[in-house]
Order: C-alpha cells, then structure tokens, then sequence
C-alpha cells in the first residue's frame, strides 16, 4: 500500500482577505504516490503497478464537479477549459488549473473572478458552490496500473511518482468545508530535473 507525502508548490501569499462566499485554495501542489523509486531505461519503458490510500474527495465527487463546470460553459470558453485540462501540471483534470490560478493559492475574490472571466453567471458560481459544500473528505483505496514512458532521452531515469493535490476551503455564509482534491493523472519526477509521463490513472 503506497502512501502520499504532500510537497505543496507556490506558496504564495495572494490567498488574504475576509472570508466572503466562494472557493478559496490554500494549497496547490504535488504528492509522492508511492514511495518507490523507480529506474526507467533509456528510450524504453516500464509497468507500475500499486496502491494508494489517501483521505480526499471521493474520485466520482471529482469527475462530477468537473463536469458540472464543463456543462455550463459556453463552446469558446468550454475550449479554454479543455486546454487547461490537455495541461500536465492540471492532472487531467481542468478545474484544478481553474480555481487554482494556473497553480497557486488563490482567494476567493480571485477564483470568483475566475468563473466571472469564464462567463459564469452569479446562479451558476453559487450551484458550482453548493455541489462542493456537499462534498467531504473520505479514505480512498486508488488502484494504479500504468506504464511510465522514457522515449525522449537517451539515458535512464530514476525517480519518484507524484500526482497533483489540490487543498480548498469552500465557503456559504455559516456553512464552510476544506476539501482535499486529488487528481487522476501522475507523472515521474527524475532526480535529474526530467519528468517522465504516465499512462493509466489512480481511479
């Protein structure tokens, strides 16, 4: 059973002032799956295969708020929205690059924004909202079975696989929830600087 140990990227210090209706994200980053180092070959691959248990929103929750977002845009910023989700920094999923401003912490003046630039009106911000409020925080089995890709260099690669992890603190006058995202897509960081992709999903 692997495990998951939260290295969190771009701390910034943009997430400030009064909580107001909405998502914030106080965290946006990489975990370690596995706690495996794994050695690919020059211009070949290998198959990867294990267990993740992790307290986070359930992977359904995940796809379903994905797609409510998706189902209220219009065709051109539907478009913008796939081209966040083709992103690997996004985990296969747009609306983690969506409420995290490309990766970072964002406060809910910033993610209110967002969907507002996105075309979402006030009634569709407020649904988007009140679908993450009945969302929580369960103990999840991921099952993984991939094979990472090292096709581009002619060297071996040796590292550790890591998914992108996305902390949100949901807010409706009295009512509030932090919520843990995890996204499906993992990726082999090299201790050389290469990252390596991989096909196949933790759901």
């Amino acid at each position: 059973m692997g495990n998951l140990s939260t290295v969190f990227a771009n701390p910034s210090d943009n997430n400030t002032g009064s909580a107001t209706d909405g998502v914030s994200v106080n965290a946006y980053g990489q975990g370690q799956c596995s706690g495996v180092t794994y050695t690919v070959p020059a211009h070949g691959d290998i198959a990867v295969s294990f267990k993740l248990k992790m307290q986070c929103v359930t992977p359904a929750n995940v796809d379903a708020l994905d797609k409510l977002i998706q189902g209220m845009l219009s065709a051109s910023n539907k478009k913008k929205y796939d081209q966040l989700t083709q992103k690997s920094s996004s985990g296969g999923r747009g609306f983690f690059l969506f409420f995290s401003a490309g990766g970072s912490r964002t406060s809910t003046k910033q993610t209110t924004h967002t969907m507002t630039e996105y075309g979402l009106t006030t009634e569709q911000q407020t649904k988007i909202i009140d679908a993450m409020l009945k969302m929580a925080n369960e103990i999840n089995t991921f099952n993984y079975k991939g094979t990472i890709n090292n096709t581009r260099y002619d060297y071996s690669v040796s590292g550790n696989l890591f998914g992108i992890v996305m902390d949100a603190t949901i807010q409706k006058g009295e009512n509030h929830t932090q919520l843990r995202f995890l996204a499906p897509n993992v990726h082999l960081d090299g201790d050389n600087g290469s990252s390596l992709p991989s096909v196949g999903k933790l759901y």
